[in-house]
C-alpha cells in the first residue's frame, strides 16, 4: 500500500489554494468592465492632426498624473503633446485605446 507523506499533502494544498485564488480573482475585463475602486475609462477618440497648433492641441484629451493608457488594438498608436502651460495632451494616431483614470 502506497502512503503520501505530509510534505506532499502540504504542497498539493498550497497549489490548490493558489490556483483557486488565481482563477477567482479575474473578472473577465472587457469593454463593459466596471471598476470597483472608482476608476473611469475615457476613450481616446480625438484624431491627431499632421501639424498641430495651439488651437488643435486644446481639443486633445488632458493627461494627469496616475493615468494609464491602455491599447485595445494591437496597432493602436497615440501621440502626447504639451500645451503652453505644460499640460500633457493625448490624441489618436491609429487604432483604439483608452485612458484609465482614478476618480
Amino acid at each position: 500500500m502506497k502512503t503520501i507523506n505530509l510534505l506532499t499533502i502540504t504542497k498539493l494544498t498550497v497549489i490548490s489554494i493558489f490556483t483557486t485564488i488565481l482563477f477567482t480573482s479575474c473578472d473577465g475585463g472587457g469593454s463593459d468592465a466596471s471598476f470597483s475602486n472608482g476608476e473611469q475609462k475615457d476613450d481616446i477618440s480625438i484624431d491627431c492632426v499632421t501639424t498641430p497648433n495651439s488651437s488643435n492641441i486644446d481639443t486633445y484629451i488632458d493627461l494627469y498624473s496616475g493615468d494609464t493608457i491602455v491599447k485595445i488594438d494591437e496597432n493602436a498608436s497615440i501621440s502626447i503633446y504639451h500645451d503652453i502651460n505644460g499640460t500633457k495632451k493625448v490624441c489618436k494616431e491609429t487604432g483604439s485605446s483608452y485612458i484609465l483614470r482614478a476618480n
